[in-house]
């Protein structure tokens, strides 16, 4: 009974961590870059797009979304309002503010924060600007893609995801301007790029929550995942010396997300010529074999004399190591007639 619970346990951590596991994240140029989740190119676009006279024809798309995510009424932001639009502002203490929006009337001042904790000297940021504008409505924003607790009381908080929102609901006139293809493009895999850090933050809170509670349980499925690759091991090295009828040595490697169960045996094949059990993330299995010290003027007539049928065949080592693989997946008992049968072929090439 005690042993059925913890199966049942550890049936109920792999059903939960299922959620966990990430779809293939769509590409885009920002991620091509490897620089998606960067804060500066984040806000060079930002400050692009907010600007409503920059070729992207947007008008105040970004800038109109932002203000009312912001919570400020006014009547309208027109381009014609708008004077300048500036990054990385130097204070008169010498720090930076991301992003300033400055018009007619009032000043935007934006500190984006991707994944970084808030450790910015808003204060300064405040002084620097009501000392630049004494005339002007400063609006004081922190941009994050999680919630900032603890902020500064002329500060507001905005999330990507509420932006991003409002900017999806205002794009329907802008997007069939086919003056703007190409900006609308860029636009939408901004914008995809933004999400996809939202959801991989999501993810990675409820991960950390995960893995704190079911730390125990999770290193124990790690100890049952040796043991059974253990078990592979120690069964297979014996089917493979009652085959051979010779002592034999394994090595245990991670390919990713499969493991590669070598067997060597050297009184036979050679020191390094070696027959392969892959146990796939599915839990099924293919079949190896890799064949060393072949001349190359030799190796076509060998390959011959090698290559199984259902085998796939190439070369490694700039070709200096013959390479097979089963082409179909096995389950465990097709695996050890597999294995056998492999195991003989190379008994007589070898012989």
């Amino acid at each position: 009974m005690e042993v059925q619970k913890t199966i049942l346990e550890y049936k109920d951590i792999l059903e939960n961590m299922k959620k966990f596991v990430r779809p293939k994240r769509e590409k885009t140029v920002f991620s091509i870059g490897g620089r998606g989740h960067y804060e500066n190119p984040i806000s060079d676009v930002l400050a692009f797009f907010l600007d409503p006279n920059e070729e992207h024809q947007f008008d105040t798309l970004f800038l109109s979304s932002f203000i009312k995510v912001v919570g400020k009424e006014f009547e309208s932001v027109e381009a014609s309002q708008i004077e300048k639009i500036e990054r990385e502002v130097v204070t008169h203490s010498g720090n930076r503010i991301d992003l300033i929006v400055e018009s007619e009337n009032w000043v935007l001042i934006i500190e984006n924060k991707i994944y970084h904790s808030l450790l910015n000297p808003l204060e300064d940021y405040e002084d620097y600007i009501k000392m630049k504008y004494p005339h002007k409505q400063p609006i004081f924003a922190l941009l994050s893609i999680n919630e900032i607790s603890n902020i500064p009381p002329n500060w507001t908080s905005v999330l990507y995801y509420d932006f991003i929102s409002e900017i999806k609901k205002q794009a329907g006139p802008y997007m069939f301007n086919g003056n703007s293809a190409k900006w609308s493009f860029f636009m939408k895999d901004y914008l995809l790029n933004i999400e996809e850090l939202i959801g991989e933050s999501k993810v990675d809170k409820e991960l950390v929550n995960f893995v704190q509670q079911n730390y125990n349980k999770i290193l124990e499925l790690i100890e049952v995942k040796d043991h059974y690759i253990n078990s592979l091991r120690k069964m297979f090295s014996s089917i493979l010396s009652e085959t051979t009828g010779n002592k034999v040595e394994d090595k245990v490697h991670n390919w990713s997300k499969r493991v590669a169960i070598r067997f060597y045996c050297p009184d036979q094949w050679g020191q390094q010529s070696n027959l392969v059990l892959v146990v796939l993330p599915q839990g099924d299995f293919k079949v190896y074999f890799y064949l060393y010290g072949i001349e190359e003027e030799l190796q076509e007539e060998e390959n011959k004399k090698l290559i199984i049928d259902g085998f796939h065949h190439w070369k490694e080592n700039k070709g200096t190591v013959l390479c097979y693989k089963s082409e179909e997946r096995f389950n465990l008992d097709e695996a050890k007639k597999v294995f056998i049968s492999t195991a003989q072929h190379l008994n007589q090439y070898f012989s």
